[in-house]
């Protein structure tokens, strides 16, 4: 009986641990800030293909996309307020999270947006909009 408990336990551990792997991080030059608006999500067809989020804090807003592909892929992410666009910040090809920064936008009610491209198509998303 005490053999089948710690497989138990063992099995719970690990499942907590994968669970805490998934999620979202926070950017990596201010873990302080905090998540504003929605986590939207990109898909192709019925898979997803990436996640929008942003942040802010630090003295100004992030935008966040991750990757969740298994095809080549690049992401551009940037952030969007009342007609005003920030210079989007491309990934590398294959690089999971994409980050970019701004104070331009920080008294506006904003949202982060994001290009995904795999293979030949080329897939949009927004994150909710924060005020």
């Amino acid at each position: 009986m005490l053999i089948k408990l710690g497989i138990v336990t063992t099995g719970v551990a690990l499942l907590l641990t994968g669970t805490a792997q998934a999620a979202e991080p926070t950017p990596p030059t201010c873990p302080s800030a905090v998540q504003i608006g929605s986590t939207s999500v990109v898909k192709r067809g019925t898979s997803t293909m990436a996640t929008i989020t942003q942040f802010q804090g630090c003295g100004g807003k992030y935008g966040h996309v991750r990757l969740v592909s298994s095809s080549p892929f690049r992401a551009d992410i940037a952030l969007r307020a009342d007609g005003i666009t920030t210079p989007p910040t491309r990934g590398e090809v294959n690089q999971k999270d994409v980050w970019t920064f701004s104070r331009v936008l920080n008294d506006k009610c904003s949202r982060a947006v994001a290009t995904v491209w795999v293979d030949d198509d080329a897939l949009t998303g927004a994150s909710g909009a924060s005020c």
